[in-house]
């Protein structure tokens, strides 16, 4: 096996369970702060929102730093800084240890996130990196489903031990990651074998082509939100359909992708192709917004529930066709030896839409339900022919 296999199967190691890690705490951390250590609801929605934030502001400056002292050693400290954050859950009992806790755990995932796939990019060859991004975000969401699972067992059973005990797990976990980690190989802390720190600092931002890109994406993973937050309250709220269709909606959406990303993502090899895979994300994301918009308005049951069903069907082969073509846009051309930046300011348009889609769109959809959907899924679409546009520059795979 080659040491480039070996690395690559250790940080899909680390996704999976990380993934798994940050699942089963999404899913268990907000009730148990807010019932067994006393927190109100409001404060711990706060907090969560201020550790976003953080992550946000944070996320350039994490990935500069692992590009200077090495992706290797970066991935190891905020395994690290995970662990700590975990354990700080389990001790809590107030307001500050829970807040530190919090923004701790938030930033250190996000920035383990972009370090991962740095370190991959900067192995696998420029013509196999929308391959390689797809398989771990596959594995992503296979952890996220794992790690959501086990929290449904203990919001079922509602013991504050076993709360703990998921945190201490998770913790544990952490440092297993942080162990892979710190066997990686040297060669995996540079890209392309040039030393790190030798890039000047803050290239990705000043990319104009890449922010650019990284824009776009914001747009197009509005879908998060949409499946995780919008989807639910339209449901429960404009909708004849029983409230329990938008969790098999998620879980739809979950086993699409994991049937299909890696396998759609292998064909995105020439720019043409990813031209292709945008426009098809673009309008199928449109399809889905109108689909979803109709289901307010139809009579009785069973026609939400099979409008629903359909339009997050359309919805999921957007999002897959979107990440593709956003992965091969973006890190076709990465700098050896800034891979970490790249990858951690392409990482903040998941945290943009996280916050526009529950700030903006939200309130938009509630008010004006069909018509708010179609203005949703207009903006998709438009951002889905702009990447077309973009990615259409670049003719021909060795410009990779």
């Amino acid at each position: 096996m080659s040491e480039v296999t070996r690395t690559v199967r250790r940080v899909r190691i680390t996704q999976l369970v990380g993934s798994t890690v940050d699942g089963a705490v999404l899913a268990t951390a907000v009730l148990y702060f807010s019932t067994r250590v006393g927190l109100a609801a409001e404060t711990v929605g706060i907090v969560l929102a201020a550790a976003a934030a953080c992550a946000l502001a944070l996320s350039v400056p994490i990935g500069v730093l692992a590009d200077a002292i090495g992706l290797r050693r970066a991935g190891v400290g905020l395994s690290g800084l995970v662990v700590v954050a975990l354990v700080v859950y389990a001790l809590a009992g107030g307001l500050v240890s829970y807040a530190a806790g919090a923004i701790c755990f938030v930033v250190a995932q996000a920035g383990i996130g972009a370090v991962r796939q740095a370190v991959v990019a900067a192995m696998v060859p420029p013509q196999d990196r929308v391959r390689a991004r797809a398989v771990l975000h596959t594995l992503l969401n296979a952890g996220m489903g794992l790690g959501t699972v086990w929290g449904a067992v203990v919001l079922a059973v509602d013991s504050a031990v076993l709360y703990r005990a998921t945190f201490v797990g998770g913790a544990v976990a952490a440092l297993a990651c942080a162990v892979l980690f710190a066997g990686l190989p040297a060669s995996a802390g540079t890209a392309g074998g040039v030393a790190a720190g030798r890039r000047p600092g803050f290239t990705a931002l000043r990319d104009g082509r890449f922010v650019t890109v990284t824009g776009l994406s914001a747009l197009l993973q509005l879908t998060m939100p949409v499946l995780s937050v919008i989807l639910p309250l339209w449901v429960a709220t404009r909708t004849g359909a029983p409230e329990w269709i938008a969790a098999v909606a998620l879980g739809l959406n979950t086993v699409l992708v994991l049937l299909v990303q890696t396998a759609w993502a292998a064909r995105i090899v020439t720019a043409a192709a990813a031209r292709r895979s945008a426009v098809v994300a673009g309008t199928a994301l449109l399809v889905s917004c109108v689909l979803i918009g109709f289901a307010g308005s139809a009579g009785g049951v069973v026609l939400p529930a099979v409008l629903v069903l359909m339009g997050v069907t359309v919805l999921t082969a957007g999002e897959i066709g979107a990440g593709a073509a956003t992965w091969f846009a973006a890190f076709g051309s990465v700098p050896d030896g800034a891979q970490g930046q790249y990858q951690a300011v392409f990482g903040m348009a998941a945290s943009l839409a996280r916050i526009v889609g529950p700030a903006l769109v939200l309130p938009l959809v509630l008010a004006t339900g069909a018509f708010g959907w179609l203005a949703v899924g207009a903006v998709m679409a438009a951002a889905g022919a702009a990447l077309a546009v973009l990615t259409g520059r670049r003719t021909s795979p060795a410009e990779l």
